[in-house]
């Protein structure tokens, strides 16, 4: 059985610092963006792509305005 793990997810909206927590089994840098996007665009009918490349990414949330997006086990 597989373990689930909060994690804190931190970014820039627009300059304006966000965060929030995320439960999952495990983590990466493109979930993380994929999260901070869905945090800050809740009903969003576009979607950053979800096999998306780290770099793309990070591209087309930054066109958004979702900038420095890191993440940590919340522990």
């Amino acid at each position: 059985m597989s373990e689930v793990i909060p994690y804190a997810v931190h970014y820039l909206f627009d300059g304006v610092r966000q965060h929030f927590f995320k439960l999952a089994v495990q983590f990466s840098d493109v979930e993380a963006i994929h999260s901070a996007f869905a945090h800050a665009y809740p009903s969003a009918r576009r979607r950053i792509a979800v096999h998306a490349s780290l770099e793309v990414a990070r591209v087309e949330a930054q066109g958004l305005g979702i900038t420095k997006v890191r993440w940590n086990e919340a522990v």
